[in-house]
């Protein structure tokens, strides 16, 4: 053995001249009267023979090729495994004597250990005993060699009872069982085992095995919880567990890194898997979570499962539901094990854009809810706009990116142009089945004036101006905040209304009413933007390049934002204060084609008094 024990490099030597030494004591560290070297020199001659070059200090007694002269032994006699200098005391593939010298001595017999150990194994001053219990804190068999740390009958070799010692550590099992070697030497396991035919574990595992051939899964003996990997897994699968050099396959293939071992789940399944259809680009379905009851963990190379979903258990290696041969599929939206599809799915039909493709495996049904698929009631009560229009627009924290959150599940992929037509089937949407688009205009995700819809979004009740997300959400159809069309968005560029970048002005009352309002562009001699009296003597003093202030005079509390603005009511509401509260307008009547309205104006100068004057039509 070696770890403070070291072997002969010299053995006993007679004494070669008389009175070579006159002295002995009790501790054996004199040289005795007819000896060359001390009692105790076999356990303390290594030390003395390497402290010279080339063992000068032997070599005269030994000879200089050190085997030996006369009553002189030969260093070879005990260092059987050497041909010529430095000595070593075990064969040279040994790398851990502890766990080396089992399946050597049960391949050479035990005569080959008797040199050193004693010709009884109860050990040296060179050697320990092979009778000890332990050896450097390791058990060992204090009844001897040859006595194997298991049933030597029949039992043992039934996988159920070796397996899961053979798993904990396999290097307990190389000793006995398999050739010498540490991590990267791919040992053979083909010692003993006589009851079959001597070959060891290979008889029943097959060449350069030592566990089933199938060990990856699906089955009770999955390696998940073997043991001791640094040191029992990397003897055959590389000293870095990537199959360099190893007779094994590479950890990394299933395993994103060998260090805490997460596992890379698309090496089997891919993203999203090829043969899942249409279905593997909807994103309501949450990576597998919604039909399978489980996916892979946020931070990756783990499971994430609901509750029901039973995983492997490494305490009682108990399989689990994700590695039994079996396809769990969600009894829940009600899955058809037919045609694939879900009877029962409250945003889909069970149609064939929704179906999935046989997998050929054996389907065992749970209950596993929808899981975070679906973050908001399912009841029909958020179709009410109150509900899911806030949510939209990115306001609640559940969906704090608006339509985006929304995409997932009832739209199209990408940011380019996505329609939202995907899923609701509520029979209450006047075109179930078809997302947003159901009771939206199609193109549309939001309010708009068209077939279903006829809510203008710049109105105050559905108004766009509290959207949160302008830059991120509004680009999926209107390109860029000022942009649009131009660069091939559905939606109008965002510069018909807003002259400038809307997230720097967000108002932008110019490109509708102008300044002062003239029948121009752009609206045209037409609400918003019908010249009126707007422009005549007395009424245009009133007005200056700062819409938000001159309009207020007239239309005090109706500014943009307000119940009053984008009603399209006639007439445009008027509530005259004038900076001395002394004078008021009021509205006699308005028709489709004039408004007229009767008040003081600038009573005090009595210029500018009215009496029915019409706003469009007089002069």
């Amino acid at each position: 053995m070696r770890r403070g024990i070291v072997f002969l490099l010299l053995a006993l030597l007679p004494l070669v001249m008389a009175g070579c030494s006159s002295s002995n004591s009790s501790d054996g560290s004199a040289v005795p009267d007819n000896r060359a070297h001390p009692l105790d020199w076999i356990g303390t001659h290594p030390a003395a023979a390497l402290a010279t070059a080339n063992f000068a200090d032997c070599i005269g007694c030994h000879g200089t090729d050190l085997k030996g002269i006369g009553d002189a032994v030969s260093c070879y006699s005990c260092h059987s495994y050497n041909t010529t200098p430095p000595f070593i005391v075990h064969p040279a593939s040994w790398t851990d004597p502890y766990i080396d010298h089992r399946g050597y001595a049960s391949a050479n017999g035990f005569d080959s250990c008797a040199k050193c150990h004693g010709s009884d194994l109860r050990g040296s001053a060179a050697a320990p005993s092979c009778f000890a219990s332990s050896f450097d804190s390791r058990p060992c068999h204090p009844n001897g060699p040859g006595v194997a740390p298991h049933p030597l009958d029949s039992t043992y070799l039934n996988g159920a009872v070796h397996g899961p010692d053979a798993k904990a550590d396999l290097t307990a099992c190389q000793a006995c069982h398999g050739q010498p070697g540490g991590p990267g030497s791919n040992p053979r396991f083909n010692v003993g085992i006589n009851s079959v035919n001597g070959t060891g574990c290979e008889a029943c595992h097959g060449v350069n095995l030592a566990h089933p051939a199938d060990w990856a899964g699906p089955n009770p003996t999955f390696h998940y919880t073997a043991g001791n990997i640094r040191n029992a897994c990397t003897l055959c699968h590389g000293v870095d567990l990537d199959g360099v050099g190893g007779v094994g396959v590479s950890c990394l293939i299933c395993h994103a890194e060998a260090v805490n071992f997460t596992l890379d789940c698309i090496v089997c399944h891919g993203y999203p898997p090829a043969n899942h259809g249409n279905v593997s680009t909807i994103g309501s379905h949450d990576v597998c979570v919604v039909c399978h009851g489980m996916k892979e963990s946020a931070t990756g190379g783990s499971f994430a499962a609901v509750a029901n979903y039973a995983l492997f258990d490494k305490t009682t290696d108990t399989i689990g539901a994700h590695w039994d041969g079996n396809i769990n599929m969600n009894s829940t939206p009600g899955y058809n094990q037919v045609n694939f599809g879900c009877d029962t799915a409250v945003c889909h039909a069970n149609d064939a854009g929704h179906q999935l493709s046989d997998s050929g495996l054996p389907v065992v049904l749970g209950a596993y809810g929808l899981g975070a698929a679906v973050p908001h009631a399912l009841d029909g009560s958020f179709l009410l706009p109150a509900n899911h229009g806030p949510a939209a627009k990115g306001l609640t924290a559940s969906f704090p990116d608006g339509l985006l959150d929304c995409q997932p599940c009832h739209a199209q992929a990408g940011n380019d142009n996505p329609r939202f037509n995907v899923g609701i089937v509520n029979p209450a949407v006047p075109n179930p089945g078809n997302g947003c688009e159901g009771c939206h205009n199609d193109l549309t995700a939001h309010p708009s004036v068209g077939a279903r819809d006829n809510a203008p979004w710049y109105d105050v009740n559905v108004t766009h101006n509290d959207v949160n997300g302008f830059a991120t959400m509004c680009v999926l159809c209107h390109d860029t905040p000022a942009g649009g069309p131009p660069s091939g968005g559905v939606g109008p560029a965002c510069s018909v209304c807003h002259p400038a970048d809307p997230l720097a002005n967000p108002t932008g009352c110019v490109s509708c009413h102008n300044v002062p309002p003239d029948g121009g562009a752009p609206a045209g001699n037409a609400t918003p933007n019908r010249t009126g009296q707007h422009g005549r003597a007395g009424h245009s003093s009133l007005i200056s390049a700062i819409p938000a202030d001159t309009c207020a005079r007239c239309h005090n509390n109706a500014g943009a934002g307000t119940a009053a603005h984008f009603d399209l009511i006639r007439p445009a509401d008027v509530d005259f204060i004038h900076p001395d509260a002394s004078d008021t307008i009021t509205v006699v009547s308005s028709t489709a084609t004039d408004t007229t309205c009767n008040g003081a104006c600038h009573l005090n100068a009595g210029t500018f008094n009215h009496g029915n004057e019409t706003w469009y039509g007089g002069d």
